[in-house]
């Protein structure tokens, strides 16, 4: 099954935790599980999406929310680090979470691994979240650039309703279903803390395109003094229940959507004992809705005001204001003839007015606002901190508003769809470059071009502009820069594709690091024709695959990035060798440690193999022409798993790369789960021993060893060969591998001597092999032998 990362989080105390998603919107929760032979591992268990909204708030803890997974539930997976999409593995053992798991509640601090670690990790976890997570961030003028406050929920919904509080463009559509509205107004009718709302005030450095909350209906322009930047689920569900009359247009549990109306049972709600979850009800636009029971079908009828009096069902939009509707329920029971459940209708009403519309009216949010003079900067880092809603920041949404604030007639999402469908459709490369990571290209060519200026100017290095790959510094793009400089990103990412076509690097999942792509288009746009040339090619040849196997944009690349577009620029030019390639390294332990296709130096290895002239193991054809015609190539195990297993090898020596090579899915289905020596006779039915002996040694094998079975010694041949071919991209002279890979052999139970150990023993076994007249040679003679056999 393959569910797709979210967000990642971080509690104190306890280890990096994260948020993902499967196709059908269920929500799961990861936990480090340590690591083993193939990597980083975690167990992942789907949860109540209510208890996950909880579990943020920090109203239960870890172990709490873990355990709402249906059944037990659970799975692991080895977490691939350039990979959003993560394969998971069903696991039938019962759940069980690490000893250290936290008991106690304790609250959410969502960070950024390019960030320091909290210097408070100390603090107590005990503390409301909303005082937690929030200090007053302060600017250079030592002015503090937020503040919080607690408002009535009652001035909050005004606002709501009149558009004083509007949202920004770039936020996504209200999504909240008939149970957590609900569940939220049970909380509010406890007084139970639902988290903090942030804003930000309109009127200063950072425009939106802006609209109402769902449901509010307002003149077109009517201008906010709030940008709603956090909350909208909360606040919108609210207006929605409390405020907009009539029906609401939600899901129900069963995720379809309907219209309904949502009512409080008073009786229930003055009952010490009642269960609280089942105050609240939901109803059909109709106000009718039949129920199963063991006795039949049930109908609850609430389509008259009426019904409503009768039953004590309050609509939820008169909670906040119900003086007409009390005055009507108490007219109803004064002249029904029946008596009050309560007794009088009027006291029972005045009890719940202060029992429980108080608490509606009372209840205060903890608002966190923005001053409109926060710089992008700060409205990027503070909501991408304290943001709850469970979904990423994502910058070319902010951006999308931006330019709408500047010019309402350009859509940048419709420009971006128009030329994103142009490069997808011309490279599976570029499948994976998302709009954030096209602004951001635009964004470092722009303040490369503005430092450049700036020297030229005179401007000392020191004080000139410096360039920029932040993904938050994308808010600083203006539509004029996008404009200028779109045309020529898009063909530089066609460029960049072209250019990973020549080191046969064709699909998607084939691209080692998607990141690298953001300078390599931006150095085709600073370059264009100066890379045609066979030297400058080459030299960026040696830039990327120094960038792939020196694993420099596994972590934070921002500015890897910013530092590339310089230096390889640089190097192309005038020769001087970036910092990428003189930092760049690669050791045997490290081939031997590649076991995962997701890693970017497997991909890089099996881009090499195809470029190195690796062919078809059945057609002789060159796999890198195979594969760009889209043909299923994919590595596979050139000594099949199943065969390893049946002899408790190791799996960190059968997984290694050095044991796959780029096959086709026609020919692994020949090799099948048998040794070499049982699968080359097929493979000789389909072609002759000269070819087939000519095809394995484009995967440097040897047939001779296969035929053998002898692992041992393709383990070494092969991985000698394989980091020489890194070293030759790499351009450097990497250390001899032959001696690690005879040690984790001897280690496997293999029995592995050294080449020294061969020399050591070679003069012995030569006097013992020695005819008689050879015993004659003085020992002068015997030394020659010791010679020429260290030679």
């Amino acid at each position: 099954m393959i569910v797709k990362h979210v967000e990642t989080l971080q509690f104190y105390d306890f280890d990096i935790l994260f948020e993902a998603e499967d196709q059908d919107g269920r929500k799961y929760i990861a936990v480090n599980d340590g690591e083993d032979e193939n990597g980083l591992a975690y167990k992942l268990a789907p949860v109540d999406e209510q208890a996950l909204i909880q579990f943020k708030s920090g109203l239960i803890d870890l172990r709490s929310l873990m355990m709402t997974a249906p059944n037990g539930e659970w799975y692991r997976t080895m977490i691939g680090a350039e990979t959003d999409e993560i394969q998971l593995m069903r696991q039938e053992s019962p759940l069980a979470l690490p000893e250290d798991t936290p008991e106690h509640r304790y609250y959410l601090l969502k960070f950024n691994k390019d960030d320091e670690e909290p210097a408070d990790s100390t603090e107590s976890v005990q503390q409301p979240r909303e005082q937690s997570l929030v200090r007053p961030a302060v600017g250079i003028s030592g002015r503090a650039i937020f503040n919080t406050n607690s408002v009535l929920l009652k001035s909050l919904l005004d606002d709501v309703e009149y558009g004083r509080i509007q949202l920004p463009d770039f936020q996504r559509g209200w999504v909240w279903d008939e149970d957590r509205i609900k569940d939220l107004l049970v909380s509010i009718s406890n007084m139970f803390p639902i988290g903090a709302i942030m804003s930000l005030a309109a009127g200063g450095n950072t425009r939106f395109k802006t609209r109402p909350i769902e449901g509010v209906d307002i003149g077109r322009d009517t201008k906010p003094d709030t940008f709603l930047l956090d909350g909208q689920q909360r606040l919108t569900s609210l207006y929605q229940a409390l405020r907009h009359p009539g029906p609401i247009i939600t899901r129900n549990s069963r995720n379809q959507p309907t219209r309904s109306r949502f009512y409080m049972n008073m009786i229930a709600a003055l009952d010490f004992n009642a269960d609280r979850e089942t105050i609240f009800i939901s109803m059909p636009e109709d106000g009718i809705a039949v129920t199963a029971t063991v006795q039949g079908p049930e109908a609850q009828d609430l389509s008259t005001p009426s019904l409503e009096y009768k039953t004590h069902m309050i609509p939820t939009e008169r909670l906040m204001a119900p003086t007409g509707w009390a005055t009507e329920y108490i007219r109803f029971w004064e002249r029904s003839g029946e008596p009050h459940p309560h007794g009088d209708p009027s006291e029972f009403f005045k009890q719940f007015e202060d029992a429980v519309v108080a608490n509606f009216n009372e209840y205060q949010l903890p608002v966190i606002e923005l001053d409109k003079d926060a710089s992008t900067e700060a409205v990027w880092t503070v909501f991408e901190k304290v943001n709850t809603r469970g979904v990423a920041l994502n910058a070319f949404e902010l951006a999308t508003a931006s330019f709408a604030a500047e010019a309402e007639a350009f859509s940048l999402r419709d420009d971006w769809e128009k030329r994103r469908e142009n490069m997808y459709s011309f490279a599976g490369t570029l499948q994976g470059i998302r709009g954030d990571h096209f602004l951001q290209t635009i964004n470092l060519l722009k303040t490369y071009e503005d430092r450049k200026n700036a020297l030229m100017s005179g401007v000392p290095e020191n004080m000139a502009p410096g360039v920029s790959n932040k993904n938050r510094d994308v808010l600083n793009v203006t539509l004029s820069d996008y404009e200028t400089w779109a045309d020529r990103v898009e063909q530089g990412f066609i460029d960049g594709a072209k250019f990973l076509q020549t080191q046969c690097i064709f699909k998607q999942r084939d691209v080692p690091y998607t990141t690298q792509l953001i300078p390599l288009a931006a150095l085709y746009v600073e370059l264009g024709p100066e890379l045609n040339s066979a030297v400058a090619r080459s030299r960026l040849e040696h830039w990327y695959w120094s960038g792939v196997f020196g694993e420099l944009y596994a972590g934070t690349t921002d500015t890897q990035a910013e530092l590339d577009l310089q230096q390889v620029a640089r190097y192309v030019r005038k020769g001087t060798v970036p910092s990428t390639v003189t930092q760049a390294t690669f050791t045997s332990e490290r081939l031997i440690s590649l076991r995962s296709m997701n890693s970017a130096a497997s991909k890089g290895i099996h881009a090499l193999l195809m470029k190195s002239g690796a062919a078809d193991w059945m057609s002789g054809d060159h796999l890198g022409i195979v594969h760009f015609m889209d043909e299923n190539i994919q590595s596979h195990h050139i000594f099949p798993i199943a065969w390893y297993r049946s002899l408790n090898i190791p799996s960190d020596l059968y997984n290694s790369i050095i044991n796959r090579t780029p096959i086709d899915a026609a020919t692994n289905r020949i090799m099948g789960s048998q040794a070499p020596s049982r699968y080359l006779p097929r493979l000789r039915n389909r072609v002759s021993d000269q070819t087939l002996e000519r095809i394995l040694s484009t995967h440097h094998l040897e047939i001779e060893t296969l035929e053998k079975d002898d692992f041992a010694t393709l383990f070494i041949q092969r991985g000698k060969r394989i980091l020489e071919m890194v070293a030759t991209v790499m351009q450097k002279d990497l250390v001899e591998g032959e001696e690690v890979f005879r040690g984790i052999l001897r280690e496997a139970g293999f029995d592995i001597v050294s080449e020294q150990d061969d020399l050591d023993q070679r003069p012995e076994l030569l006097k013992q092999e020695r005819s008689e007249e050879e015993q004659e040679y003085d020992e002068f003679g015997e030394l020659a032998y010791e010679m020429a056999g260290a030679r």
